[in-house]
């Protein structure tokens, strides 16, 4: 593996610095070296994590399976490959929040699918979650969920469409665009992302 910088653990709302100290050839196994005084448990063992590095112009992500080898290292088993980080605006890790997906077909006899998913991350242009089935980029979707924010909870709700999908055994981790939501769920969006003294 060619030379990586700025090597950073993203577990749920907690960002580690370190290093790539080694990868196995066959790309199972990576080992991450924690920076001295990184906060880190045995209660993250097993969590999924996404590792974000920089190599040559790019910066990549990768996503998969953390466990601990003391006293200063992470191993991580990827369950994707390694995506170039397109992602321009401020977007936040969220700890895989519940989250109702609907597609609304016409005609009397449709009704309204309901898939249950999570996400990831999101921003103010779009988020990444995961469905236990894949979504039709052709089709326009609706997201609701609710953000956790001190001691309540904050309403979102929007349109959005599909863009990419990486699948893993029966997971599928799909980018999405949002494509139209109201002012409140905008307002709430704002909140989420940079707090109160950035709404506006």
């Amino acid at each position: 593996m060619a030379e990586t910088r700025n090597a950073a653990l993203y577990i749920d709302n907690t960002t580690i610095e370190g290093r790539i100290s080694e990868v196995e050839k066959n790309g199972q196994k990576i080992c991450f070296e924690l920076k001295p005084g990184s906060p880190f448990s045995t209660a993250e063992m097993g969590k999924r994590a996404e590792l974000f590095f920089d190599q040559g112009n790019n910066r990549y992500f990768i996503s998969g399976k953390i466990f601990f080898q003391p006293p200063s290292k992470v191993i991580i088993t990827p369950e994707t490959d390694a995506e170039i980080d397109k992602r321009k605006s401020v977007r936040k890790e969220t700890p895989a929040l519940p989250a109702s997906i609907s597609n609304t077909h016409t005609g009397v006899f449709h009704k309204k699918h309901i898939i249950k998913g999570s996400i990831i991350d999101i921003s103010m242009k779009g988020a990444r979650i995961e469905t236990s089935e894949p979504l039709n980029s052709d089709a326009s979707y609706n997201i609701e969920t609710a953000f956790p924010f001190h001691h309540a909870s904050l309403e979102f709700a929007a349109s959005f469409i599909a863009k990419n999908c990486l699948r893993y055994h029966n997971i599928f981790i799909q980018g999405i665009v949002f494509a139209d939501m109201d002012i409140n769920s905008e307002n709430n969006l704002k909140k989420y992302l940079f707090g109160e003294k950035m709404m506006f």
